[in-house]
Formats: structure tokens, sequence, C-alpha cells
């Protein structure tokens, strides 16, 4: 299988699909996820969820293209978004395509789904208005962003520890983010690298865009 999993969430557009999938990469569609992979000419590998938002002329269009269906009731433990990570387990890059925005639990569950991602894969998400990572003492994170770009880092655990930024205008070395003190808002890359790691626990790191 592909080494990177692509996951489309209802919210995503077209647009986003065509500019931020991979050719190759195992696309798998959260519910509604699918009209957004079919209208950028993407053939999901796989479509899941519990169907209540995915046109019908979609499904029956992967149904046809021999994608793989996993249908779900409505009244189940997991989300949607969940069961559909469930089929990235061997993937060692995981991208969430439009996980953000629209509802607010829905976003903060889908972030909390990225931060598990990260204990097997770099995990990442691309939205219209923010691209996110997940830095681990495993995957530490390096960045080829314009001077100027603004960053921010918030802690996923409750303690982050030994956090570390070169190529920031506020560096930091061997620093700790608690959760509640979200001091690590509004960075700005200031030279053509930039590299974040930590020691213990996950940090979010937030690229917001114009």
């Amino acid at each position: 299988m592909a080494s990177e999993a692509v996951l489309v969430f209802p919210r995503a557009s077209a647009e986003l699909v065509r500019r931020h999938v991979a050719p190759g990469a195992r696309v798998i569609a959260v519910d509604a996820g699918a009209d957004a992979c079919l209208a950028a000419g993407v053939a999901p590998w796989a479509l899941v969820g519990d169907m209540d938002s995915v046109s019908e002329p979609t499904l029956a269009a992967c149904e046809r293209a021999g994608a793989r269906i996993e249908r779900h009731p409505a009244q189940k433990r997991d989300t949607d978004a969940a069961l559909a990570l469930g089929l990235a387990r061997d993937a060692e890059r995981i991208l969430f395509v439009g996980a953000g925005g629209g509802r607010a639990d829905h976003a903060l569950a889908n972030l909390h789904l990225l931060a598990s991602a990260a204990a097997w894969a770099d995990a990442r998400a691309v939205d219209e208005d923010a691209h996110t990572w997940v830095v681990t003492p495993q995957r530490p994170l390096t960045l080829a962003l314009p001077v100027g770009t603004t960053l921010s880092a918030l802690p996923f655990d409750e303690r982050v520890e030994g956090v570390t930024y070169e190529g920031l205008a506020y560096p930091l070395d061997e620093a700790t983010f608690t959760a509640g003190d979200p001091y690590g808002v509004s960075n700005v890359a200031s030279a053509p690298a930039q590299r974040i790691r930590v020691r213990r626990g996950r940090l979010f790191v937030i690229r917001p865009l114009p």
C-alpha cells in the first residue's frame, strides 16, 4: 500500500483536494468527503461513514469504481473519521484534508485524531485557513517557510517539555508548555528553515493562512 494515507473530510473542497492530494496516495473519504474527491477527479480507495451526507450518485460511482465501502450505523462509539483513520494504521504519513472549520466539537475531535495518528506516522492537516502539524519526540518538524510567516505552537498534552525552536523570531531552548498557557501563539519565521522539536509530549504547530 502507499506510504501516505489521506483522509478527506466532508468540509473539504474540490480545490483543496486538488492542491494537496499527491498521486499514489491512499485516499480515504470520510462520508461526504467523497463528493469533494470525485469533483477533484480523485478516486477514493475507501469510503467510510454512516453515509448520511455523501450524495447517492457519488456513493454509486465509488461502488462502481471498486472502492472499499464501509457503511456504519449512525449510533456508534466512534466517529466516521476515527473509523476512517483505522484504515491508515500502516501509513508512514497521514494527511487530513478539510478536517477543521464548521462545528467546533467536530474540529476539536479531528485534532485529537490527528494527535493520535502521530503515534505511528508523520501527521498533518490542511484546511482553507490553516496548516497543522504534530511534533513529537520521535517526529521533529523542519519547515522551509518564507521569512515573516506566522507560526503558532500549542500543547496537546497537559505538559510538553523540551520545546526548542530554531529559525523563529522568538526562539526557545528546552522550554516547557502547559495546557491553559498559550504563550506559543504568533511566532514568526526569521530564517529560511524552521526547526521545532520536543523532548516529551505532543505539540501542535499551526500556520494560519490569510
